[in-house]
């Protein structure tokens, strides 16, 4: 008999423990089993030797007898004629065949003379084929059952307004389906910005043999506004103001995200001067509250000014001298 290194055939060291040799054996049978490599002799001889490699070391007892005697004389003395295990693979459709079976006991022959798989538990039957069937096998599936799957995701891209997405809207989609369309209600919460996914669940492409229906995706994209940017929750609005507004101060009508207020701008403001208007941002999406509008003031000179105008500022610049760059030469 071939002599056979079963600790290197799931590439693990000679003193993994039995954690190391599961996952290592977990990791092995969802890359070669049968379903998923259909049709590939190599991926199935490669599955039957880790199924047999793990069927020895994942046994106390077996496992001493192996490191004792090694593969040769192991199999000798456990094969009940000395040939290799022999593993069977059903599926239910074309391609190789695995019996789910063989997943459960622990290693023994059958009355027939033939010998059941790996030792693996129910739990762990239905974890290592979850993981390659996305879930099926779990919540109460039995071996050799098909299990119904899930439906496929859909993915919508939706563009909408800057105020849409700060205060929130219901609107409608258009979907395909099949060869009609179909129309669904969509709620975006308040607070969205871009890039953010709003799920709807069972609203994907159907499943076949009468699963759960995927679920839809919508990624918000939001358009610029032409007054006010954000930043979080907060939102900022720069405010012009004419000279004599900023020189004597003033009450002024700022816009909001829902409405108009009025606001008093105080003498001597200076350009870029910062106002905060509290709980006049977007409502926060986890908890209570509101972030804050910012009002920034931005001072505009006229352009066109006449002659008397010009003597007028000359004047007042005369009687109220100013040097706002000497802080700059120390």
């Amino acid at each position: 008999m071939v002599q056979k290194d079963f600790y290197q055939i799931l590439g693990v060291k000679r003193n993994a423990s039995e954690a190391e040799i599961k996952s290592a054996y977990r990791k092995l049978a969802k890359k070669f089993h049968p379903d998923v490599n259909k049709g590939n002799k190599d991926a199935e001889e490669k599955f039957k030797s880790i199924s047999e490699a793990y069927d020895v070391l994942s046994d106390k007892k077996k496992r001493e007898e192996y490191d004792l005697m090694g593969a040769a004389g192991f199999g000798s003395g456990f094969q009940g004629g000395g040939g290799p295990r022999q593993y069977t693979y059903t599926t239910g459709g074309p391609g190789p065949e695995f019996d789910f079976s063989t997943f459960f006991g622990g290693g023994r022959a059958s009355a027939g003379g033939r010998r059941r798989g790996p030792n693996l538990s129910e739990e762990d039957f239905g974890d290592l084929f979850g993981d390659m069937f996305g879930g099926a096998a779990r919540g109460g599936a039995r071996p050799g059952r098909q299990v119904p799957r899930k439906g496929a995701d859909r993915f919508y891209t939706m563009e909408i307004g800057f105020l849409e997405a700060c205060l929130g809207k219901t609107t409608k989609i258009s979907l395909p389906d099949g060869t009609k369309t179909t129309k669904i209600n969509v709620k975006i919460p308040p607070g969205v910005g871009p890039g953010s996914k709003i799920r709807l669940s069972g609203k994907g492409e159907p499943a076949p043999a009468g699963g759960e229906a995927g679920d839809l995706y919508i990624e918000i994209q939001v358009k610029p506004h032409p007054y006010f940017t954000r930043e979080g929750d907060d939102i900022y609005l720069e405010v012009p103001l004419t000279f004599l507004e900023a020189l004597e101060g003033a009450s002024i009508e700022v816009p909001t995200l829902e409405s108009k207020l009025q606001m008093k701008i105080p003498p001597g403001t200076q350009g870029g001067q910062k106002f905060r208007l509290k709980g006049k941002g977007v409502k926060h999406r986890k908890g209570e509250g509101f972030g804050d509008l910012y009002v920034i003031a931005r001072i505009q000179v006229p352009k066109d000014v006449d002659a008397k105008g010009k003597k007028l500022v000359e004047d007042f610049f005369e009687l109220n001298p100013q040097d706002p760059r000497k802080h700059l030469f120390g």
